[in-house]
């Protein structure tokens, strides 16, 4: 019975794996929670330096699209590897900006934190 199931089981595990890592795969797509920071930098300034920062995470920019209407912001859609990233920078003010990121399942709280250090970084804060 054992050798059964363990046969079973190296036959489903690639079939799995795959699943998992293709392009669209299932994992892909499902996000691990957004996290907002709120920056004291105007909206263009901030948007240009996330675009760079996403760059150096050797992330690779799939799109940039208007939230809403012109004023709303922008949502930077991009991936490194299987790992998808969603970066929303919203102007809140004249010299306020929120920036609320989403990391794939594949990201984590640490790809997060790193984001938001090299984006203060490029901004001059700190």
């Amino acid at each position: 019975m054992n050798k059964r199931l363990l046969l079973i089981m190296m036959l489903l595990s690639p079939i799995l794996l795959a699943a998992c890592s293709t392009e669209g795969g299932p994992l892909a797509a499902i996000y691990t929670g957004q996290r907002t920071h709120y920056y004291p930098t105007a909206f263009q300034p901030t948007l240009a330096a996330a675009t760079q920062v996403l760059g150096r995470m050797h992330c690779v920019i799939l799109n940039t699209e208007t939230a809403g209407t012109s004023p709303q912001g922008s949502i930077i859609h991009a991936r490194n590897g299987h790992m998808l990233v969603d970066v929303t920078v919203t102007p809140k003010g004249p010299q306020v900006t929120a920036v609320a990121t989403r990391f794939g399942l594949l990201g984590s709280v640490q790809d997060d934190q790193r984001f938001h250090f090299l984006l203060k970084s490029a901004l001059g804060l700190g």
